[in-house]
């Protein structure tokens, strides 16, 4: 005897609310129960869409490994399943005025701008947006690109693109409403001038190409740099305004000698609290001056340097994979925590003063 559909029968605000409790793919399954289900699924107000190429692809009978192994007509059809799929969902699916978040993570998605589309006509607040780059996907022809103008949407308040052809070399942000801003190696780009009053997150992990950064975002609380194992000889500077809220820097695989960089940089960071610096140039000497630091990492040096702090509130100090042959620390708070772990065969000496 087969069960009765007692759910289907509901009313639709009655099913929308049964929904509410599911997440996005639990949902989905949901719809495809019956034709009823699957009606009321696309009325159904969304404040999350979220697209995973790689846990639609888990259900392949074949890894997606072996797929790429021997490009052929038939696996690129296997592939662009995923892209009929999104662009079907999409299709189907009415106006979201609910919609807050719109999440795609693909390997070559051949329409991201439709998602895009649909998420800013729909006002969405937070778009993320990554490509998974695969070597092998070189040979499909599948750069997966986003149009620009994204930068500059009304409503967008966290955006977050990684892995993407931004079709763009020089990005100005100026007048954007984005609060939060994640790029990570977004190969087109040269250079980078950011003077959003908006901006409360930065975090930037380059690409290839990138030439110099300029920043200067008076609301800016939050700055991460990473140059990664792509930063050329050939990357110039990471020029700062006068940062007063910035409150967190973290710098990583920088070409920067960074005793010069602070000496130019961190008095124009009066409200700096942490800084973490890890696999950047030293000189002989790194001395830092600064009355509201309270936590400091150097990480991943290879070179021996003396480091000098006169830094009354700090509370924090960690030195790790470095070869400092002195620390002096000059005004440190007596809640001070040191925590120094130096390479072999290394004669360093700490010095509290």
């Amino acid at each position: 005897m087969v069960a009765a559909d007692r759910i289907s029968n509901l009313h639709e605000e009655i099913i929308h609310h049964i929904m509410s409790f599911l997440s996005f793919s639990e949902a989905i399954r949901m719809s495809v129960l019956s034709k009823r289900l699957n009606s009321v699924w696309r009325t159904f107000p969304l404040p999350v869409i979220e697209f995973d190429q790689e846990l639609f692809e888990e259900k392949s009978k074949r890894p997606l490994d072996e797929m790429l192994d021997s490009v052929s007509e038939r696996n690129i059809q296997k592939m662009s399943r995923f892209s009929d799929y999104t662009e079907d969902f999409l299709r189907r699916r009415g106006p979201d005025s609910f919609l807050r978040k719109f999440k795609l993570r693909t390997h070559c998605v051949f329409d991201v701008d439709r998602c895009v589309d649909y998420a800013l006509e729909n006002r969405v607040q937070e778009l993320d947006i990554r490509s998974d780059k695969e070597e092998n996907f070189s040979s499909l022809g599948r750069i997966v690109s986003i149009n620009p103008e994204v930068f500059a949407a009304k409503s967008i308040r966290v955006l977050k693109l990684s892995g993407l052809e931004l079709g763009i070399q020089k990005l100005i942000l100026t007048d954007s409403l984005i609060e939060e801003l994640s790029i990570n190696h977004c190969d087109s780009l040269e250079t980078v001038r950011v003077f959003s009053d908006k901006l409360v997150f930065f975090e930037l992990r380059c690409g290839p190409r990138l030439l110099d950064i300029e920043i200067d975002s008076p609301n800016l609380q939050s700055l991460t740099f990473d140059g990664g194992d792509e930063l050329t000889e050939e990357f110039r500077k990471i020029n700062l305004g006068v940062l007063e809220s910035l409150k967190s820097l973290s710098l990583r695989n920088a070409e920067i000698v960074i005793d010069l960089w602070i000496k130019q940089n961190l008095s124009k960071l009066i409200g700096l609290e942490n800084l973490s610096i890890e696999g950047c140039q030293y000189s002989s000497n790194v001395q830092i001056s600064h009355p509201r630091l309270k936590n400091i990492e150097f990480l991943n040096c290879t070179e021996a340097v003396d480091l000098e702090l006169v830094t009354p509130n700090l509370v924090s100090l960690c030195c790790s994979g470095i070869r400092p042959s002195s620390i002096r620390l000059t005004s440190t708070s007596t809640q001070c925590e040191a925590r120094i772990s130096l390479k072999k065969k290394t004669k360093g000496f700490l010095i509290l003063a």
